[in-house]
């Protein structure tokens, strides 16, 4: 074994570490654009009575763009192209490599990523944010019981931080932070996904079928000589005989010069770099053979921001038409700024053939002209007004980039069964509203119709597909104060943290030891939308303020969840949604983070009783009074719940896969005693399999392993008999319940 001090002087000469702030931080990047205002504690916090929830329309409009996929813009330019072929990888389901692995002990160097700070907007007001309120003594809804059973659920260890940092094509950037985590399921297999770019197959039962697979080796990027850029998301699709999507951000800069952070995320950034990977299986099995397409955030010289563009935090979805696709966009280059001067552009909406996809037809002829059987629909959400402004100017303060549609997540139906027919072919997306960092309690709900003119040759009959949306005011509040790296800074159970231990030896403070910290939450946007039952499922993070009756008057701040369900039988009546049900989920003394939420496919009307699960990490100290043993080092848990019921079912929070120690990471240190950025994965995910017997699979970020102390820890790859490395302790599980 190396000897520790020849460890440390390696790290000081040779260890830098890749912060992945640019990646599925919509929360961060409009914090940059939008500004922050001091946070409020629980105690100050104004508690505005809720008055009667009402709806309004934003309107309904023509789409930016209809025609084929090959040009997307105006002429001269391209915004897809492809495919390109990949072939399968299933030759990597030979041997599934232990977590237990005793690794060699590697130290790695990588570049330093230099993201450039960004302007930041602080509204100049004396505002209070609305915290909610639920009351744990007496008991109400929104408190809930932990238990620390599983309730049921079955899981397993998925990826973890020394998975990232051992595979060959991240040879420059092993340690990876946060561990985005994606999860799709179909035809027999579950996959989950993850930062900064691989995929682990397992069968229904959970049982591992591969080892882990890169997607740059799924998308072909290596013989291409470009590199993963992280913010991964995956589904599966049945139509044309079933097939699998996987995206990711995706930079035109190799590897081997420092992948994305030398191109899509340096600080000067490079022109035309940064693209959304799309590979689409050739059949239903998750290895391939692939069609990969790549979509040029570029792609339209006349944007504000061009040539230097990032699509960043795409999430994707289907319909019977249409692959669905979202991304917010950022000008990388402040010499050439977005809307209004500002560094947002806002939501972008793209609406593909799914057919072309999935038959992996050409973009482009043979002559070089566009395929007229390929074709899309855009909608660039930055040109639509909001309720505050425009995304070039808002109401209040007439600045750029405030005031801009934000995270608006398309939903995802688990099977065809599920899709909304009407109207010619829809799809739907669900986001929160909170452009002055003050909180919120307004939720839009958007559509697509007429998708399925897609289908016409060279989208002759397009003009009859349209995007309009709903708000929906006075909903169930939500406020996840902003910070210089995200949002509520949830606790966690104390415990044994190595790297906290030699933060300074490890370059990452100008301290030698550093104290424990806590687990970002990001923000109050959406992450994830479901769609199943005739109702959109969506939640999001928010600061909480839980009352006692025993001691008296004692309150707690924490980080819960609030959700909606949103009823799309009245839009297919009428073209008006109904808010089905709304409420909050907050684990007694305790913190959770990032919440997904999943309905099993069993149709049925508006305000049925449909099954669901939420799912979430679980952390904490115990509050004030050191309940719980202290709290719980960060954990899988989930509660079951239904359209109509008042909060979880039961009040109860189940604990799928606890915990082994506290967050261990380079990103809880680096910068103390200044601000850190405790990065944690930043969205959970969940989806019903049918055929499944009513299973909901469902995966998130825990600590899979006890940190190991003394001279078992060393700050190399695979360190403490490979279950961790020695800058990060990340793990994920991937679980299923019945809900």
């Amino acid at each position: 074994m190396v000897e520790r001090g020849e460890v440390v002087l390696r790290q000081v000469l040779r260890k830098r570490i890749v912060f992945l702030l640019l990646l599925s931080v919509p929360g961060i990047w409009l914090l940059a654009s939008g500004g922050s205002a001091a946070a409020v504690s629980g105690a100050s916090a104004v508690r505005a009575a809720p008055g009667a929830v009402t709806s309004s329309s934003l309107g309904t409009y023509s789409p930016t763009f209809v025609g084929p996929a090959a040009t997307g813009c105006a002429k001269g330019c391209d915004l897809l192209s492809g495919p390109f072929s990949s072939p399968s990888t299933a030759s990597g389901t030979a041997t599934a490599r232990s977590k237990q692995a005793n690794l060699p002990d590697t130290a790695r160097s990588v570049p330093s990523p230099g993201i450039p700070a960004r302007a930041r907007f602080t509204p100049n007001v004396a505002a209070a944010a609305t915290i909610p309120t639920v009351s744990c003594q007496p008991p109400g809804s929104g408190c809930d019981t932990v238990n620390p059973d599983s309730g049921g659920a079955v899981g397993v260890n998925g990826l973890n931080a020394v998975d990232s940092a051992t595979q060959s094509t991240n040879v420059l950037q092993q340690d990876i932070e946060p561990a985005d985590q994606g999860l799709c399921a179909g035809n027999g297999y579950v996959v989950e996904d993850n930062n900064i770019g691989e995929i682990l197959v397992f069968n229904q039962a959970l049982q591992r079928t591969s080892s882990v697979i890169p997607l740059d080796t799924v998308m072909g990027l290596t013989q291409k000589g470009w590199s993963s850029g992280g913010d991964i998301s995956c589904l599966y699709d049945q139509a044309n005989g079933g097939h699998w999507f996987f995206t990711e951000i995706v930079s035109a800069s190799p590897e081997s010069n420092g992948g994305p952070f030398a191109g899509c995320f340096s600080p000067a950034a490079v022109a035309n770099t940064c693209y959304e990977g799309i590979a689409v299986t050739t059949g239903s099995s998750p290895f391939g053979p692939y069609n990969v397409y790549f979509l040029n955030a570029n792609y339209k010289p006349s944007e504000p921001g061009y040539p230097y563009l990032l699509n960043d935090f795409a999430k994707i979805s289907t319909t019977r038409d249409a692959f669905l696709l979202f991304y917010d966009e950022f000008p990388l280059n402040s010499s050439v700024p977005g809307f209004g001067g500002g560094g947002f552009n806002g939501a972008q909406e793209f609406a593909f053939n799914k057919n072309a996809l999935e038959q992996g037809l050409d973009v482009t002829k043979p002559n070089g002209k566009p395929n007229p059987a390929f074709t899309v629909a855009i909608e660039n959400m930055g040109l639509l007004p909001t309720p505050d402004g425009t995304c070039s100017s808002d109401d209040t303060y007439h600045e750029g980039g405030i005031t801009c549609w934000f995270a608006v997540i398309p939903a995802q139906p688990p099977d065809p069964s599920q899709y909304d027919n009407s109207h010619g072919g829809s799809g739907f997306m669900l986001g929160t509203l909170d452009y002055y960092n003050l909180g919120g309690n307004r939720l839009a709900v958007w559509d697509w119709t007429g998708l399925s003119k897609l289908n016409s040759s060279n989208c002759y009959s397009c003009a009859g597909i349209h995007f309009g949306g709903r708000l929906f005011s006075n909903v169930s509040s939500y406020y996840n104060p902003q910070t210089a790296f995200g949002g509520f800074v949830a606790p966690q159970k104390v415990g044994p943290i190595p790297l906290g231990d030699e933060c300074g030896t490890a370059g990452l403070s100008t301290v030698a030891v550093c104290p424990e910290n806590g687990i970002e939450t990001n923000g109050d946007f959406m992450t994830q939308v479901s769609q199943a039952q005739g109702q959109l499922w969506g939640a999001t993070s928010t600061e909480l303020t839980q009352t006692y009756s025993n001691p008296s008057d004692l309150e707690e701040t924490h980080a819960g969840a609030v959700y909606w369900v949103v009823g799309t039988g009245t839009f297919d009546r009428s073209g008006k949604f109904t808010l089905t049900n709304q409420g909050y989920v907050s684990p007694e003394h305790e913190d959770l983070e990032f919440p997904a939420m999943a309905a099993e496919g069993t149709s049925s009307s508006d305000g049925g009783d449909g099954r669901a699960i939420m799912d979430f990490t679980l952390s904490g100290n115990g509050g004030p009074l050191g309940a719980d043993n202290g709290g719980f080092y960060p954990s899988t848990a989930y509660g079951r719940l239904t359209s109509t019921s008042d909060g979880l079912s039961g009040s109860v929070v189940n604990i799928a896969d606890l915990g082994q120690s506290p967050d261990d990471g380079f990103t809880e240190y680096a910068g103390y005693p200044g601000p850190t950025a405790p990065r944690w994965g930043d969205y959970s995910n969940a989806i019903f399999l049918p055929g499944s017997g009513d299973r909901v699979y469902f995966a998130t970020n825990y600590i899979q392993s006890p940190n190991c102390t003394g001279d078992a820890f060393t700050l190399t790859v695979a360190t403490c008999g490979g279950t961790r490395d020695g800058f990060a302790n990340w793990g994920t599980s991937v679980n299923y319940a019945v809900p």
